[in-house]
This record gives structure tokens, C-alpha cells and sequence, in this order.
């Protein structure tokens, strides 16, 4: 190779400036940054010194002491492996060294010559060690995330000393679809081999290298959303002026219409409706609640993709103007008399509806619902509409020790007040018999029980009462109800604060086998815990964390778990009864009761 061609090529690599030159031109910039004249520098270079300069990095502190754990997901790894194999014998033979970093310019594989490897590692932690300008200054990882691009980084051009005799090249690699950076991929030399080098030839190779990982990332990717935008495109067909909108849980499309009808806080809440239908693995229909006043019906259906659920299509319009205008104007009315209970959604507002009918009636009424949706609550309001003294009975406490006082009950009764049993369905079998006794002789009494679900030994109660039912629904069907909720939750805190977008996403794509009083639990805790305006995420405790990042339970483990929890209150929690009922083993009992609790979910429903 002809030596003046080669040293031509290296000048216009690294600009007009020599070696010496870089390195007197940094000592002054390093004194005066502000006006120290870089116009001799390579453009890509003096953007990166002086961003260098404002983190207030030191040239001469040792590379990489930021240590943290990369993040790249598997896929890129398992795509990446090939090619840094390949890449990997070129820098043997070349003494020369090969790293993949993550987004953020930590380094996650680091490989090469064994003599550059063992002289790396003795001077800095190569895997895990952070190259991000604000940690080094320029570097070829750093400034290629920076930049958006590649970028080659020659010998002095280096703001570290430690990196002055490396020349180094990075590409970044990136998402397929939403072209965001997920690595970066590089190649480093010493010095004294580049000089004999064409650093053009650096650069094409590791673009080649990561074209290669780009294409196979996308060839990974394109069936997964390719069906999924073939569905989005073809619900979109059937009706061109409805809100159409595909998620798979990590991409959502949305169409013109959507995107003007829906607030961000909406998309949380879809999501949540998404996971849930990509799990069942069935379509829905239900009117749902966005924003204030803002009511959709929503249609959705799952996206099979042969190997797996793809993710879900839904479609959205307004509910017509005539029976939203007249569920508004009978929300408004029975919304008045209940606003400690906080609701949008159609099924929470079935629910005050038919509490607003018992107040105005002056009837009885009995509360059907999970744990945690709020009965007592709505019990205590609605005896509160009747304007009379009110007594509420914990039935949970209620043994044969501790003995429900009938004539008590009676006496209150008698006297026009109103009665709440809370929990009613654990009120031993005797005061359950006992107080239907008691109804059946009187005319309306103002009575008002909760309970979890309606079984055979309940009917005989139910009917003394000449009540109406009022069904409170979980918080999975009122998932639209959730972002109401955590800013409800979030206002009545000590400091009023906010939910972050990604955290309100994730409570409302949860489970909640505990309901609204789970939720309140999360949220409360989070917003202790948060140290500025806005609840993030990370804010989470860890218990919280764990219960919202469970896994869903099947459609059989969903059922089977209903069945049990339904045995244990028709058998007064006696588990070996319980056994019997559902005609199992107690040892499987224990066993299913185990798997359960240990996920998570609650089994035994508590007051």
C-alpha cells in the first residue's frame, strides 16, 4: 500500500488537523471552552466536545466507572450472536475489539484479540461499563447515540485520555418498526494498525454487520406485525368513520378518528382491555366510559397468530346521542346522592342507579359484588339517603360467642331506623335463620346486606327482605373507571400529585382480584413513596410490583378458581366441606388453594 495514499485517507478520516494538533486544540478548549474557535475540527467532533464540556466530564478520569446492568432484550442478543462471532475472528486476526451496548451506551458484550481483551480488563470493567458522553465525553458509542447515526472517533479526537490511541467506530442498531436506537454496535483498533487502514473500509464493514442484525430483527418482527396491521387495515375497511385501533403490548396503531376522539389516559385503559381480550382469546362488546362525560362503545376481538394471540383489533364509536343524553340525565340525579363512590363506566352507573331507586323508593336493597367493590360503602350511603339512625353490623365478627343481638336488630327496626349487614353470606346459619324470621313478619324493612354472591341458603333471606339487588361490578369490567380512581386517590393524598402514563398504563392493564380497595392500597402506597409531583412507576413497592406483574390466569384457572372460592362461602369456610362440595380430595383442595394464594390471588374473600 502506497504510504502518502494511506496517510490522505487518514486525514480525511480524522479532518485537516495532525495528532498533535487535536491534543493542543482540546488543552485550550479544556481552559476555555466558550471561546475556543473548533472550526477545524470535524463538525461530528466539536458537537461532541462541547456537549462534553457542559456534563463537566474530566479527561482524565478513569473510562467506564459508571458500572450498570445492560439492557438489551434477548432477541437482540440471539440475533446480534452470529455476527459477533464473525466480527470477533476479524479483530483476532486484526487485534482488534468488538462490543455491542444498549441504548444508553452500556456494554453488554465485549470480545476481541485476547491481548486488547486483557489489557481492557485491567483497566476497566468491560462489561457493564457505561460509554454515554455524559460519563466520558466523546466516544465513538456515546456520540453514535447522540448523533443518531454512525460515527468514527480517531485517536486524540478522543475526549478521554485513556481512549487517545484507539481508533473507533459505532453503528447503531435499530427497532424496526419504530426506528428508535435499541444498541449500538462497534469496532476498535489500536492506533498504530489503523494508520495502515482505509477507515472507510471500517465503516462499511460494521455497517454491513449491523444490516445484518437490522434485517433479521425486522424478519423476526414482520409476521407479528404484519398480521397485526393487516387486521388494523382491514377493520378500518369495514367502516370508514369509526376510531379503529390494534395493540399487541407493545405497539399500538391508531387510526385519524381515534386519535382525535381518545386523551392519552384512554389508551391506558384500552390497554388494559386489550390484554384482557388477548387473554381470554374472545371478542366483547360493551359500552365503556372515556374522559368525563365521553361514552363509546367499544368491539374488540383478539389477533391469532397462529403461535399465539398477536394482540387485539378494536373498534370504537359513540354511543348515540338520544340514550346517552338520557343515561346522563339519570346518572346526574342519583350521581348527587353518591358522590363519595367514584364512577363513569355503565356498569358502576347500573349500580347508583339502583341504589337511587331504593332511596327514592324507601326499599330495601341487598349488594352483590367482589371484595373490595365498594358495598359497604354504597350500603352506608344508601341507608344514609333514608334519613334515619343507622346501625351497621360487621358479620365477619358474628360467632356463636359472638352473638348477632336480634332483638337489637328488631328494636332498631321497630323504630324506623335502617340496618346494614355487612358480609352477610359469613353470618352464622342460626342469626341467618333468626333474622328471616324477623323480615318475613314485617312490611319494607329498612334493611341492606352485602355479600359476594347469591347461593341456595341465601334465597329464604333474600326474599324476608323484599328488597331489589344491586349488582357492584369488579374493577376488570370498569377498567375505564381506573384512571377516576388513581386521580381521586392521588388528590385526597397529604401532597396532591399525578400518575405517570406508563404506571397508569400498568394499573390499568391489572388483574385486581382485590378491587377499587386494592387499587386505593397501590395507589396510596406509591404516592408515599414518590418523591416528586408525579407518581412514576418506579414507585411501586415491591410487594405492589410483584401482584401487578402476575401472570393472568386461564379461562379454566379462572373458572376452577371461581368454583373454589364459591365452595368456601357456601361451606361457611370449612375446607373440608368444602372438599365435598366440589368433590375433590382436601389434600387437592390444600394443594389448589396453595397454587393460588401463593400467585397472589385471594381465595378466602374477607371483609
Amino acid at each position: 500500500m502506497n504510504p502518502k495514499m494511506t496517510n490522505k485517507r487518514h486525514e480525511v478520516a480524522a479532518g485537516s488537523l495532525t495528532k498533535s494538533a487535536i491534543i493542543t486544540l482540546r488543552e485550550k478548549f479544556l481552559c476555555d471552552p466558550l471561546h475556543t474557535d473548533l472550526s477545524t475540527l470535524r463538525p461530528v467532533i466539536a458537537r461532541s466536545w462541547q456537549r462534553s464540556a457542559l456534563c463537566q466530564v474530566s479527561p482524565a478520569q478513569k473510562t467506564m466507572e459508571l458500572v450498570a446492568k445492560p439492557h438489551l432484550d434477548d432477541r437482540i442478543l440471539q440475533t446480534a450472536r452470529p455476527i459477533l462471532d464473525e466480527l470477533e475472528r476479524l479483530c483476532v486476526e486484526s487485534q482488534g475489539i468488538v462490543t455491542l451496548a444498549d441504548s444508553m451506551g452500556t456494554i453488554a458484550d465485549f470480545r476481541g484479540d485476547p491481548m486488547m481483551v486483557k489489557r481492557a480488563e485491567k483497566s476497566f470493567p468491560i462489561l457493564g461499563g457505561c460509554m454515554s458522553e455524559d460519563q466520558i465525553g466523546t466516544n465513538s458509542e456515546g456520540t453514535a447515540i447522540e448523533e443518531g447515526g454512525a460515527v468514527q472517533v480517531w485517536g486524540a479526537e478522543h475526549f478521554n485520555d485513556a481512549l487517545q490511541d484507539m481508533y473507533c467506530t459505532s453503528v447503531p442498531i435499530r427497532d424496526p418498526l419504530r426506528r428508535s436506537i435499541r444498541g449500538v454496535l462497534s469496532l476498535a483498533f489500536p492506533e498504530r494498525l489503523v494508520i495502515g487502514m482505509d477507515p472507510r473500509s471500517i465503516l462499511l464493514i460494521l455497517q454491513g454487520a449491523a444490516s445484518q442484525i437490522n434485517s433479521a430483527l425486522a424478519a423476526s418482527l414482520a409476521a407479528r406485525e404484519q398480521l397485526l396491521l393487516s387486521e388494523y387495515l382491514r377493520e378500518l375497511r369495514k367502516r370508514g368513520t369509526d376510531a379503529v385501533i390494534a395493540m399487541d403490548g407493545k405497539t399500538t396503531i391508531a387510526s385519524r378518528s381515534a386519535m382525535q376522539m381518545l386523551d392519552q389516559s384512554d389508551y391506558a385503559v384500552l390497554a388494559g382491555y386489550a390484554q384482557e381480550i388477548r387473554h381470554c382469546n374472545e371478542p366483547i362488546e360493551r359500552e365503556i366510559s372515556c374522559g368525563l362525560e365521553k361514552k363509546l362503545f367499544l368491539q374488540a376481538r383478539p389477533v391469532d397468530g397462529g403461535d399465539g394471540d398477536a394482540g387485539a383489533v378494536m373498534r370504537l364509536r359513540k354511543s348515540e346521542a338520544r340514550s346517552s343524553r338520557n343515561r346522563l340525565s339519570r346518572s346526574t340525579g342519583s350521581k348527587g346522592q353518591f358522590e363519595q363512590l367514584i364512577g363513569n363506566s355503565s356498569s358502576f352507573k347500573r349500580a347508583i342507579e339502583g341504589a337511587a331507586t331504593a332511596a327514592a323508593r324507601g326499599i330495601s336493597a341487598y349488594i352483590v359484588g367482589e371484595t373490595g367493590t365498594g358495598k359497604l360503602l354504597l350500603a352506608n350511603a344508601l341507608a344514609g339517603r333514608m334519613g334515619v339512625p343507622i346501625r351497621t353490623h360487621q358479620c365477619t365478627a358474628l360467632s356463636l360467642d359472638n352473638r348477632l343481638n336480634i332483638q337489637q336488630v328488631s328494636d332498631d327496626l321497630a323504630n324506623g331506623g335502617a340496618v346494614v349487614f355487612h358480609r352477610i353470606d359469613s353470618l352464622p346459619t342460626l342469626f341467618r335463620d333468626q333474622l328471616t324470621l324477623l323480615l318475613s313478619g314485617l312490611d319494607q324493612p329498612k334493611v341492606f346486606m352485602t355479600f359476594a354472591t347469591v347461593t341456595d341458603d341465601m334465597l329464604p333471606l333474600i326474599s324476608s327482605m323484599q328488597g331489589i339487588e344491586i349488582q357492584m361490578p369488579s374493577l376488570r369490567i370498569r377498567r375505564d373507571d381506573i384512571p377516576l380512581l388513581v386521580d381521586h386517590f392521588l388528590n385526597a393524598s397529604p401532597q396532591p400529585r399525578r400518575v405517570s402514563s406508563r404506571l397508569l398504563e400498568v394499573l390499568a392493564g391489572a388483574e385486581w382480584p382485590g378491587n377499587v380497595r386494592q387499587l386505593k392500597e397501590v395507589v396510596e402506597a406509591a404516592a408515599l413513596k414518590a418523591t416528586g409531583i408525579e407518581v412514576r412507576l418506579d414507585d411501586l413497592t415491591e410487594v405492589h410490583r410483584r401482584a401487578l406483574a402476575r401472570i393472568r390466569l386461564s379461562r379454566l384457572q379462572r373458572a376452577e378458581l371461581e368454583q373454589i372460592r364459591e365452595a368456601l362461602i357456601e361451606a361457611g369456610g370449612n375446607r373440608l366441606r368444602a372438599a365435598e362440595i366440589l368433590r375433590i380430595g382436601r389434600s387437592t383442595l390444600y394443594r389448589k388453594i396453595d397454587s393460588y394464594t401463593v400467585r397472589g390471588f385471594e381465595i378466602e374473600v374477607r371483609s
